[in-house]
């Protein structure tokens, strides 16, 4: 009898502590995931901060791209991006001109005025690119 006693006790013991351990990591769990959402919740609301992070954000760009040292690559890099762009904006016009000229409501013809007006953002891109190329 005492043998089956025992055996009762040791089961019940081993069901005990499996249960608390299954608590206290449940609960390990839900304090890191609160911890976790008050940590994000802090970053965003210390203004006093936000200047700062932006610009270590900003410093770990530049040492990146290392303009100093690859500010002709970049140049060459803008300024051939702007002529192929222009010269695929001749391209689509050139293309395009009669379709345009007949009915520039139709479908494709938006089409064609979308994809200009995007390419000529591009350009005004490459252009912001340039000054800040020119600012560093």
């Amino acid at each position: 009898m005492e043998s089956k006693n025992l055996m009762y006790y040791l089961g019940l013991g081993v069901l005990i502590f499996l249960i608390l351990h299954f608590v206290v990591r449940s609960l390990n769990f839900q304090a890191k995931l609160v911890e976790g959402m008050v940590n994000n919740n802090s970053v965003t609301t210390d203004k006093d901060k936000i200047p700062d992070a932006i610009k270590s954000h900003t410093e770990t760009k530049d040492d990146k791209l290392l303009i100093d040292k690859y500010r002709r690559s970049y140049e060459h890099t803008i300024i051939n991006l702007e002529e192929n762009i222009g010269k695929e904006i001749l391209t689509l016009l050139n293309d395009n001109a009669e379709m345009l000229a007949k009915d520039c409501s139709s479908d494709n013809s938006q089409k064609i005025v979308a994809k200009l007006n995007s390419l000529v953002d591009f350009k005004k891109t490459l252009n912001e690119a340039m000054q800040t190329l020119d600012k560093n």
